[in-house]
């Protein structure tokens, strides 16, 4: 799903198609998730949870998971950094960490912006100062931000959304702040750890952004911004910095300005004709806006059938990922609210290029079949290489917590990859890698899938186990091309490093 790490506060602010060639047909299991939530301690029972983030931040290779919490009139709850100690096990190590930030957290999201290595966090608060944490050594954190030119002296307005993205191409990760009750923040990595404010590039918007996310949109290899904005258009801003200096608002001509009352938005190549196709989650009719080469979109989302369900949707996030390994991407959608408790749905991907709501047999529905969603971060927690899911709730009054779904999906179904740049002493062009584009081929020659690095979690592929593949990534910080020939899923973990 795409937006390039980012986490929303939702709970609050409500209430207070073409035919595929090349798909596989491996039947897909009965049920495609078992849930691991109270097994693996990720539950967070009875605390309004906002917001995730997947990240390995001690480096002994497996994902960790940020969760922030918000606090009530009763208690001041204090966020949480499950350390993934293997075998579905997690053990929360905020406090020995340096990360056990109290307050009214509404967004988190790793990153390593001084491309020395190691998974940093940048921690949003609705009320009071955000923080920056750069992580010093394998497994602790200090609080930099203050002292970083990351501080909101005047604190105006309320932080509810965050997105890292590298929008000048410079290898350093800067960082976009969506906000409630004031214009948002954009703030520019200059490279030495510090940051600068931006206001002259043309995305000082000032719509009550709840989401936002860095995507190349045009495959121009600079990364565009897209904002959900609460009962107000959305907005699409063309990265024009190469000709102009600044971006373009694009949303109308594109046809993309969604006025419904929105919630979320994530990108993902769902007809595989190589550029980004765009889903928007709302209270009311979702959105699914086809991409055709850049220049326009087309809403698809009726003829696909992920337009609405028959009692209408509160969707708080989207996420795409091909959950049962058969090459297409699937859709996952957070649902539920204040007023309207409703199912998280699963939306599987069929071969004419159409969708099937698949929840009843995918495994995700908990002791209670009704959910207040926030959040979802999609990631392969176990190494297995099936993408799973944990997804964050916010109905502190009922006994429905957190969840972590683990993928049943055989693993020979997927390519597992990483990518890289250069970073540190190699160079320091952007070492987390995000915004670089992956594309898989078939035998053929043919585009199998497309897929923007948008988060630390890696990317799970999902192939023909009897196939073998060809991998490009592009860097579109230095533009460069890595090339991989006769890649199959028995490869494992395959990590794509920047020359």
């Amino acid at each position: 799903m795409i937006s390039l790490m980012m986490g929303r506060l939702r709970w609050l602010l409500h209430w207070a198609v073409p035919v595929f060639c090349g798909a596989t047909s491996i039947p897909v299991s009965a049920q495609l998730f078992t849930d691991r939530t109270e097994a693996s301690s990720t539950g967070v029972l009875g605390l309004y949870s906002t917001g995730c983030s997947w990240g390995d931040y001690d480096g002994d290779g497996l994902l960790d998971l940020y969760v922030t919490n918000w606090g009530t009139a009763t208690s001041s709850p204090v966020n949480s950094l499950f350390h993934n100690e293997g075998d579905n096990l997690f053990s929360d190590r905020a406090m020995e960490a340096g990360v056990a930030v109290r307050g009214n957290s509404s967004a988190a999201a790793f990153a390593d912006y001084d491309n020395d290595g190691a998974v940093d966090l940048y921690v949003a608060d609705f009320y009071e100062q955000d923080r920056l944490f750069k992580n010093t050594s394998a497994g602790t954190f200090t609080e930099v931000g203050r002292s970083q030119g990351l501080t909101d002296l005047e604190r105006q307005g309320s932080v509810v959304s965050l997105a890292w993205g590298d929008y000048d191409n410079d290898g350093f990760l800067d960082i976009y702040l969506g906000k409630y009750y004031f214009a948002n923040d954009f703030y520019t990595n200059r490279g030495d750890g510090t940051f600068a404010r931006v206001s002259d590039v043309g995305i000082s918007d000032g719509r009550d952004a709840i989401d936002v996310s860095w995507f190349d949109y045009d495959n121009d290899g600079d990364l565009d911004l897209y904002l959900v904005n609460r009962d107000q258009e959305n907005r699409l801003y063309r990265n024009d910095l190469s000709s102009s200096g600044a971006f373009s608002e694009v949303a109308g001509l594109l046809g993309v300005a969604n006025d419904e009352i929105g919630q979320a938005a994530a990108w993902g190549d769902y007809d595989r004709d190589g550029d980004g196709d765009l889903y928007v989650g709302n209270v009311g009719a979702n959105a699914l806006y086809r991409n055709d080469a850049g220049e326009s979109f087309v809403d698809v989302s009726a003829q696909a059938g992920v337009r609405t369900d028959e009692v209408g949707w509160f969707t708080a996030d989207v996420a795409w990922s091909d959950l049962d390994g058969d090459g297409q991407l699937d859709l996952f959608l957070a649902n539920g609210g204040d007023r309207r408790p409703q199912t998280d749905v699963v939306y599987l991907a069929t071969i004419d290029g159409n969708f099937r709501n698949a929840t009843s047999e995918a495994g995700i529905l908990q002791a209670q079949t009704v959910s207040f969603r926030t959040d979802v971060a999609i990631a392969d927690y176990d190494g297995d290489g099936a993408p799973d899911i944990y997804a964050t709730d916010g109905r502190t009054y009922t006994e429905l917590p957190n969840g972590l779904f683990q993928n049943q999906t055989p693993g020979e179904r997927f390519l597992s990859v990483q990518v890289r740049g250069r970073g540190g002493a190699l160079g320091g062009s952007n070492a987390s890698g995000l915004g670089a584009r992956m594309t898989l081929y078939d035998g053929a020659g043919a585009i199998f899938g497309r897929r923007h690095v948008a988060d630390l979690a890696g990317v799970s592929l999902g192939v023909d186990p009897e196939q073998t593949y060809r991998l490009e990534v592009f860097f579109p910080a230095t533009g460069q091309v890595v090339s991989r020939e006769g890649l199959t899923a028995s490869d494992g973990l395959i990590t794509i490093t920047e020359p």
